[in-house]
């Protein structure tokens, strides 16, 4: 064991680098969820309850970062989700970096459940991704508002095929940004290769969901050592906390040689 002590200040620019994803051409999916420390993912049905200024500022950082942000559409709903907009000093940045000047918002519905007046859904720099069953009057009715649609499976969204789908669009650092379900059906699939996790100096109590709520993982042989018995094994990358007591900790898949799944 030993105890990670705060080593230096850091700023808002240094959260580009310590946050920074990796240089690889691979795409890379990074959840970046908040959970208080008894492990809700919500307060009354919304993550935004459990934040501060530091879990803000740790979600502007992944807007200026990331090639793509995706949410589920009813979280995204919810949680008053807009189009993706960055001041000129974000934009610049992003342009330096070759990337576009804001990144695209994708929404994810299964049912294309969303309400006409939701305008997010029409944005320029916003994709929704659904699949092939989803009910083709709703398709119709957000195609005609001018939103831009992708199919990603044929009775729910795939996220591997959601995932090619973005990189083949050049979008290569991806965001993740929840819901819990979303993020349950990633981790199921290892499409998920890091957590960026803001932790809550709060305890909650109730019956709010996980970061990821979904069915359990298949069991591993647990004469296995650590980490390959573990369910889905991570590894601490970096951590960081703030005078409010918040800790933001950046959690990378931990490979292990027996185990495809995670190669």
């Amino acid at each position: 064991m030993f105890l990670i002590e705060k080593a230096t200040d850091v700023t808002g620019d240094d959260l580009l680098d310590v946050f920074s994803f990796p240089s690889s051409t691979a795409p890379t999916v990074r959840a970046t969820m908040i959970a208080s420390v008894d492990g809700a993912a919500t307060v009354a049905r919304r993550s935004g309850m459990l934040g501060g200024d530091g879990d803000h500022l740790i979600f502007h950082t992944m807007r200026l970062l990331a090639d793509a942000v995706v949410v589920g559409a009813r979280t995204a709903i919810l949680e008053g989700y807009r189009a993706p907009s960055l001041d000129s000093d974000g934009t610049r940045r992003r342009r330096l970096a070759g990337q576009a000047p804001t990144p695209t918002l994708v929404l994810t519905s299964r049912t294309l459940d969303i309400p006409s007046d939701y305008g997010p859904a029409s944005a320029s720099n916003v994709v929704v991704a659904t699949c092939t069953s989803a009910p083709d009057d709703r398709r119709r009715r957000l195609t005609d508002d001018g939103a831009t649609l992708i199919d990603c499976g044929d009775d729910t969204v795939d996220p591997a095929r959601l995932v090619a789908e973005l990189a083949d669009r050049g979008l290569h650092r991806i965001d993740l940004e929840g819901g819990p379900t979303l993020l349950a059906a990633f981790t199921a699939a290892h499409a998920l290769d890091q957590v960026l996790l803001t932790v809550s100096p709060t305890l909650t109590l109730g019956d709010a969901p996980r970061i990821t709520d979904g069915p359990a993982l298949a069991l591993r042989d647990q004469n296995l050592p650590i980490p390959e018995r573990l369910p889905y094994p991570l590894r601490l990358a970096r951590m960081v906390g703030d005078d409010d007591g918040f800790l933001y900790q950046l959690w990378e898949t931990a490979r292990t040689d027996g185990d495809p799944a995670l190669q």
